[in-house]
């Protein structure tokens, strides 16, 4: 009867020293490559043509509520066989990257502009309008 109550001791107190663990657990992160490493801009418009960083056009983009959705744009094939281009290794990584971090947001915040920058995208680290 010893036994049992010990075991059954020792088994909460590891259930809840292993749920507190998962509670305070580290917060993800990970460098995104495109979007000069801003998730928000990231996750609400996906990687960057202007920036040279994937070719026109998009052969996805971001659903709302912005945390994991997406849809293919059906300009690019396999898609569309008379799509516009193939899918290059940029849209590839660029979609496992949204799918990887925009799902760990727990919600889909909007973007409120502070001092006059405009959009997100147009605005640096700083706060600060970049063009």
């Amino acid at each position: 009867m010893n036994k049992r109550r010990i075991l059954l001791a020792a088994g909460g107190i590891a259930l809840v020293a292993s749920g507190i663990a998962v509670a305070q657990g580290p917060g993800f992160y990970e460098q995104l490559r495109y979007r000069q490493n801003d998730p928000f801009v990231f996750c609400t418009q996906g990687p960057s043509i202007e920036h040279n960083e994937i070719q026109s056009p998009k052969c996805w983009v971001p659903l709302p509520p912005y945390t994991g959705a997406w849809t293919p744009t059906f300009l690019c094939r396999p898609e569309n066989y008379y799509g516009v281009r193939n899918w290059q290794q940029a849209d590839y990584d660029s979609l496992s990257q949204y799918m990887t971090v925009c799902p760990q947001a727990r919600n889909s915040g909007s973007w409120t502009s502070r001092r006059g920058q405009g959009a997100a995208e147009n605005t640096d680290s700083k706060g600060y309008n970049s063009h």
